[in-house]
């Protein structure tokens, strides 16, 4: 419950950064959004970077370990089964794996999706003046390798934490 909590508070900090930065520089906003309204394509690339996994980064990194940690629960309060041995380290690993893979996956992607509806930003309202093709090349490009060997560990740790509730509940009491 506690990496949940963990997961919680990052939430909380990257949306209160976000919210500043809307809030705190509002021509640099203007000019983001003026470039969505003109470029519907970037704004649509742009906004699911940072958009998308931010919410990606929600439900799978506070409301799914959330949830792992009530399965749990259930699992070793409500069956009365506990996890021992080879279903202990398969706990362990979906633990493991899921926190630093789902936070290895969309941080970053938040991060380049920030950086990238600046850079797509008109240079008179605090942007790069970058196309489309040149913010895709030379930011969201570099990410796309750690971001898919996040969500790798990411579905490597829920597998291990489905092997080991499959072990727990063939475990004969």
């Amino acid at each position: 419950m506690w990496a949940a909590m963990v997961q919680g508070l990052i939430a909380a900090i990257i949306t209160i950064l976000l919210a500043v930065v809307l809030i705190g520089l509002p021509s640099v906003v203007a000019g983001l959004v003026a470039t969505i309204l003109a470029t519907p394509a970037a704004g649509f690339v742009e906004l699911a970077a940072l958009f998308g996994f931010f919410a990606m980064y929600i439900v799978v990194g506070v409301v799914g370990v959330a949830l792992t940690a009530l399965l749990y629960h259930h699992v070793e309060i409500v069956m009365g089964r506990t996890y021992g041995g080879k279903a202990n380290l398969f706990a362990w690993v979906h633990f493991l794996l899921m926190n630093i893979g789902i936070a290895g996956a969309t941080w970053p992607m938040i991060y380049a999706g920030f950086w990238g509806d600046i850079a797509l930003g008109p240079p008179s309202q605090g942007g790069l003046g970058w196309t489309l093709d040149r913010v895709a090349a030379q930011i969201l490009a570099q990410f796309l390798v750690p971001v898919g060997l996040g969500l790798l560990l990411t579905g490597i740790g829920a597998v291990a934490g489905i092997i080991g509730f499959i072990v727990i509940s063939r475990k004969r009491q």
